[in-house]
């Protein structure tokens, strides 16, 4: 188990206050700091995504506990880029949805900016790419088809990459990250049952978007983790996403029902592991992940060189859940070995 240092314990105080407005009194013993350990602070931060929350808990501390001149201006500019992206990611989702609702086309918004509407303050979520979902269409519809200065390539499961506005737009043929094929018939009965919300992206010219009910969207944020955490890694970006939707749903959701439903698709460990990172903010396997890469493992040690070529990126992927077997068949057995199957195939093709 990997020793918090008091960089990590600075790190998750100031992530707490800027989540949640206020500075836990337990947490904030390990402040003041010294100008090297902000500078790790903010280093940190910037490898788990979280700069924009983190520069917001900076706010609770004392005068006599603020980080250094150099390292406040640098939050601020990083915090600024992360606004602007904000507001250039909304307006591409804006462009995009509009070219839907034209076509009759029906769009789900997986994570990102549908997550991002749930927190306190949206604007200062790092942002990534734009995940779609379309519930209604087969491999034989484009549904970029029309729109001007997009580039695109299509998969071998008919799904299509996009780059939008300098954005990567993808669309998945899947709502739910579960690779079992025992589990597909639940999952798609599920997802007609729930169904979708509506969340508005964008100012006064934005759009509503769909995002998946509250028992799917927390099914999807836990998922998305698992998935990643077997193989190249997640990020602390991940668990807020999971922590605030908790957070936000928890006056809605039956959670004897959650309950069931994670025991139906074989994840009763895998969420008791998850809650206790969340609830109890101990460090834990899970933990471990985390702070050795970074979000999605982009500070593993050999990871630039492992991704020079497809060849090399799909072998990297191959080997990064062969190296966590252990923690896989701890917690989540059955879709490691699923998963496993599937990259073994496609490696082969």
């Amino acid at each position: 188990m990997m020793m918090m240092t008091r960089e990590h314990k600075a790190l998750f105080a100031l992530l707490d206050a800027g989540l949640w407005g206020k500075m836990e009194p337990d947490m904030a013993t390990v402040f003041p700091l010294s100008d090297s350990e902000w500078a790790k602070v903010l280093e940190m931060a910037r490898q788990q995504t979280v700069v924009g929350f983190v520069s917001r808990g900076v706010e609770f501390l004392p005068e006599d506990h603020m980080p250094p001149m150099g390292i406040m201006v640098n939050m601020m500019a990083y915090v600024a880029r992360i606004e602007a992206a904000n507001e250039k990611m909304n307006a591409t989702i804006v462009r995009l949805w509009r070219h839907f609702e034209s076509k009759g086309i029906r769009a789900v918004l997986q994570k990102g900016q549908g997550v991002a509407a749930l927190y306190r303050e949206p604007k200062l979520r790092e942002c990534g790419d734009i995940d779609i979902y379309f519930p209604d269409i087969d491999a034989s519809t484009d549904p970029f088809e029309g729109l001007e200065g997009v580039k695109r390539t299509k998969a071998p499961d008919g799904s299509w990459t996009c780059w939008v506005d300098g954005i990567v737009v993808e669309q998945h043929s899947r709502l739910l990250d579960i690779v079992s094929p025992f589990k597909q018939d639940f999952l798609r009965n599920l997802i007609a049952e729930k169904g979708f919300e509506s969340v508005r992206i964008g100012d006064e010219d934005g759009v509503d978007v769909l995002i998946p009910a509250p028992e799917v969207n927390m099914l999807l944020l836990s998922t998305h983790i698992l998935k990643h955490a077997l193989g190249v890694g997640i990020g602390l970006r991940q668990i807020c996403d999971i922590a605030v939707a908790c957070h936000t749903y928890c006056q809605w959701l039956d959670m004897d029902e959650m309950d069931d439903i994670i025991r139906r698709l074989g994840l009763v460990r895998w969420n008791k592991l998850l809650r206790g990172l969340i609830e109890d903010k101990k460090s834990n396997d899970l933990l471990h992940i985390i702070l050795k890469g970074g979000n999605f493992g982009t500070f593993t040690e050999g990871r630039e060189r492992a991704l020079r070529n497809k060849a090399s990126r799909k072998l990297h992927t191959f080997r990064s859940f062969c190296k966590n077997a252990r923690f896989a068949l701890r917690y989540a057995p059955g879709e490691w070995f699923w998963t496993m199957a599937q990259l073994v195939g496609g490696q082969l093709r």
